[in-house]
């Protein structure tokens, strides 16, 4: 008869674990209930006397967190397993405790009765499941056991078996949010043998949004990989299949796959939040990594805005946040993270300037979250500019450096229609931030720069086509439009009819 396996429940919350207690009958699926614990200390303390086989953790509790108790117990009771709880759905941040040694882990949004017991039996099986106790574990499994961070037991050790070649490699398959169609193991790998010569291929299981495969070669075969990998990027990627490849670094040790998985391939799919128009992600083919020159100091940026040199602080800040945004390796959360804090002290600022923030205030809570939620670093910026863009209609009622600037672009603009104006050039000559001007520009005027522009030229053409015989071809080259076709249909858009037919009603009224 089997001994049950013993479980300690480690959580700062008695409902949670009282919940947890209560999901299951723990006796009938071959476990039994060997204490709780509100921290880590006191789990410590537990442990000697209940002598447990599982351990369930919180990741956040007080005195000693989740992370370091886990790092405690598998230094002093290897043999114990670990499944850890978290309230961030964000696997980067559990995973840290997989290189400890944690079996498997849950999100506590996700925790129910089926879900513990079936994560259990996995951890468990030999005592758990009377059916599967003495089944040998699968490749795949064995693999999903290896690349989560614990070790194998000794029946398991012949993993590097099943793989006969002397270079490994990891290709991801990424599924586009909303995207539920994928490719099936025999389809890739159809087309995968397609290129190769020789090769082992298994599927790593049960990992949310990505397939992942590992392939054995020879290490001749590398190429051929990658040009596998790539056409089947681009054969599938239509509206059913749309999705975004990843391929590691080659290694030659199946013992390596954790550190390759968690170091390499996963910062890689990180990567897809910046460079969200890639479909391939490979390990040597990464553009050039451009890293800010020019520190943000924060204080300089709220002794601008206290001292109301708006424009200057904006300047500085977007200068800062574009940079951000160029530098693909940067930690999402810290990114996300700097823009939410940056928002944070804007409305603290100018509520403490007597500003009437109560609007703002209100929304600031859907700017956190939208910019949390983000799938990249577009879609984040496009809320950080909108927030943007709200505190300038706040300072513009009582800062008279608005309309002053305001005033001094439009006479620009009037000076210099003629040129080959751009908003970059605008930006350039008045030192703004190209994207913080856009921004700027509608948000102070009845309508955008291009539309203001064109409006300013075709207003010049009108006078210019009154008083002449001038060519329409000239009329166009003197108001800044090199091109007589594209002038002539945005004189037609703005004033509803052709340059030529503009002169001849012109004249017909002299």
């Amino acid at each position: 008869m089997n001994v049950p396996w013993k479980v300690l429940i480690v959580d700062d919350e008695m409902l949670i674990r009282q919940g947890i207690i209560n999901y299951i009958n723990w006796e009938e699926e071959g476990f039994q209930i060997a204490g709780e614990a509100g921290n880590g200390k006191e789990a410590l303390q537990l442990i000697e006397q209940s002598q447990p086989h599982i351990i369930i953790t919180d990741i956040v509790m007080p005195g000693m967190d989740g992370i370091e108790f886990v790092k405690e117990v598998k230094a002093k009771y290897p043999t114990i397993e670990i499944l850890v709880l978290s309230s961030f759905e964000n696997f980067d941040y559990v995973r840290s405790t997989f290189q400890n040694g944690v079996a498997d882990y849950i999100l506590k949004p996700k925790l129910n009765g089926e879900e513990l017991i079936n994560t259990l039996r996995k951890i468990a099986p030999d005592r758990a499941n009377n059916e599967s106790k003495h089944q040998p574990a699968s490749v795949e499994e064995l693999l999903k056991k290896s690349i989560k961070g614990y070790t194998l037991m000794k029946g398991e050790t012949t993993l590097a078996s099943a793989f006969p070649y002397s270079q490994f490699i990891i290709v991801a398959v990424c599924r586009t949010e909303d995207k539920e169609k994928v490719l099936t193991y025999k389809e890739i790998k159809d087309q995968m043998a397609k290129h190769m010569e020789s090769m082992e291929m298994y599927s790593i299981p049960n990992y949310e949004n990505a397939i992942i495969y590992i392939v054995n070669f020879e290490p001749n075969q590398l190429t051929s990989i990658k040009l596998a990998v790539s056409e089947l990027g681009k054969k599938y990627n239509d509206s059913d299949y749309e999705s975004q490849w990843i391929i590691s670094k080659p290694f030659s040790s199946i013992s390596q796959l954790k550190e390759i998985y968690e170091e390499n391939l996963l910062r890689m799919k990180n990567y897809f939040f910046y460079l969200q128009d890639r479909k391939l992600i490979m390990y040597d083919d990464l553009p050039e990594v451009v890293e800010d020159s020019k520190h943000f100091d924060l204080n300089q940026f709220i002794d601008f805005f206290k001292h109301k040199q708006f424009s200057v602080a904006m300047q500085y800040l977007t200068e800062h946040v574009d940079s951000l945004a160029s530098n693909y390796t940067k930690d999402i959360f810290e990114y996300k993270s700097w823009l939410e804090n940056i928002i944070f002290n804007i409305i603290v600022l100018l509520g403490n300037m007597k500003y009437d923030t109560a609007d703002i205030e209100s929304k600031k809570y859907d700017y956190f979250t939208n910019i949390n939620e983000a799938k990249h670093a577009s879609s984040a910026l496009f809320h950080f500019y909108d927030f943007l863009s709200e505190v300038n209609k706040i300072v513009l009622k009582d800062n008279e450096e608005s309309p002053t600037k305001m005033q001094l672009l439009l006479q620009y603009i009037d000076d210099y229609y003629s040129e080959p104006l751009s908003l970059t050039t605008l930006a350039n000559h008045f030192h703004f931030n190209a994207s913080y001007l856009s921004s700027y520009f509608s948000t102070h005027h009845r309508e955008g720069f291009s539309e203001y522009l064109n409006q300013v030229r075709i207003d010049k053409a009108k006078l210019i086509l009154k008083s002449g015989t001038i060519s329409i071809a000239t009329v166009s080259e003197m108001v800044g439009y090199s091109d007589p076709s594209y002038f002539c249909k945005v004189f037609k858009r703005i004033a509803g009819m052709s340059p030529s037919n503009y002169r001849k009603e012109a004249s017909s009224m002299n």
